[in-house]
């Protein structure tokens, strides 16, 4: 009697075509193998989520370099991986992969793969007289990854959701009494109440004068009254991120801040008018920035318009004024977030995420940003 035969797991199909368009950009570039040392770049290909681990992709096999504590992950998250075990030095482990692989040159991310990374490899290909290249190649991932698929398109919903829902849930304690860590902790809490795994970035919460710096870390400062209270924030979702600002009126406005948060959602709308397949990315960004240029208000407005994401927080195509820009594409889904920032007095911005279409773009957030709503 025969035994049962073994059916063999299969590739699920969207990554399938991920590596597909990968091999295709790693033949452009010359190169047989890819390194995939940024963790972000490794789950897109393979669905696993481990860290201190690099995939090495050729043009016919894929295989997982990692140790023992995610050798249990990797069969649950990717079962089809070929594993080979680190005990030692990484670039033993990928030395065995690369000659199973029978790899003639070898490229790595120069964005995200570290020098010592590279340098320990080359001396070992060296110490043990195997001829394989190493070759430095830049945005080969990120090119491909900035385009989204369905399944992708389909998570960063969710993310979206799930942050969405989460402010929401919030809101009511967004006042004064209550602190910028107490709303950054509650925010995040009720993200991950909802399946997020994390926040997709420490959210950026802050009260009157703060608001003026874009990048502000939340502290144990209490929530001011009559003025801004802008929360900029996201949800890490299935390893996907949503990336939402709202910025709220606690009280009476000064009519400045009154000025500015209409000149900023007027602007914010005219760049979502000019998104489309076909538009160029410093295109959109001038629709913004004219208006807010127009006001008066161009020297407080520093920063690019938006940017990709996706499994990172920040990816391409950026919105940016410098440059020649690029051409939005069907897949890409970028934020829109223009603002006006005071010092001393305080700041707006108002941001949604946004997919290009077909046809045009949906804004994928639906968090009311009109003035009258967002007053507390």
């Amino acid at each position: 009697m025969n035994a049962p035969s073994v059916k063999p797991i299969s590739v699920k199909p969207y990554l399938k075509a991920r590596q597909h368009t990968v091999r295709q950009a790693m033949l452009s570039r010359g190169v047989d193998t890819l390194l995939l040392t940024h963790p972000a770049d490794l789950a897109y290909l393979s669905d696993f989520s481990g860290h201190d681990s690099i995939g090495v992709l050729s043009e016919a096999d894929f295989i997982l370099v990692t140790d023992f504590r995610y050798t249990e992950q990797a069969q649950i998250e990717s079962p089809w991986l070929k594993v080979v075990m680190r005990e030692g030095k990484m670039s033993d482990a990928l030395t065995t992969a690369l000659v199973e692989l029978k790899s003639k040159k070898v490229g790595f991310e120069s964005n995200f793969t570290l020098y010592g990374q590279v340098e320990s490899l080359r001396k070992t290909l060296e110490e043990k007289k195997i001829g394989i290249a190493l070759q430095a190649v830049e945005d080969l991932m990120v090119n491909v990854r900035k385009t989204k698929d369905e399944v992708e398109v389909a998570i960063i919903r969710d993310a979206i959701r799930v942050a969405q829902e989460a402010l929401l849930a919030a809101k009511s304690e967004f006042k004064p009494g209550r602190t910028e860590n107490y709303i950054a902790g509650l925010i995040t809490f009720e993200m991950r109440k909802r399946g997020a795994s994390d926040a997709s970035f420490e959210p950026i919460i802050a009260t009157g004068p703060a608001s003026s710096l874009p990048h502000y870390r939340p502290g144990d400062i209490d929530i001011k009254r009559d003025t801004f209270l802008l929360v900029d924030y996201g949800a890490l979702y299935q390893g996907y991120c949503s990336d939402i600002t709202r910025t709220f009126s606690i009280g009476t406005l000064p009519a400045k801040l009154t000025e500015i948060y209409k000149i900023c959602l007027e602007a914010q709308l005219a760049a979502i008018a000019a998104i489309k397949p076909g538009a160029n990315t410093k295109a959109v960004d001038t629709a913004a920035r004219s208006i807010i240029e127009k006001a008066g208000y161009g020297q407080y407005f520093g920063h690019g318009l938006g940017h990709g994401i996706g499994r990172d927080i920040h990816e391409q195509p950026t919105l940016r004024k410098q440059g020649d820009g690029e051409e939005l594409k069907p897949g890409h889904i970028v934020t829109v977030e223009p603002g006006i920032y005071l010092p001393g007095l305080g700041g707006v911005r108002i941001e949604d995420d946004v997919l290009i279409t077909d046809k045009g773009c949906e804004v994928l957030t639906s968090l009311d940003k009109s003035l009258e709503g967002c007053r507390l």
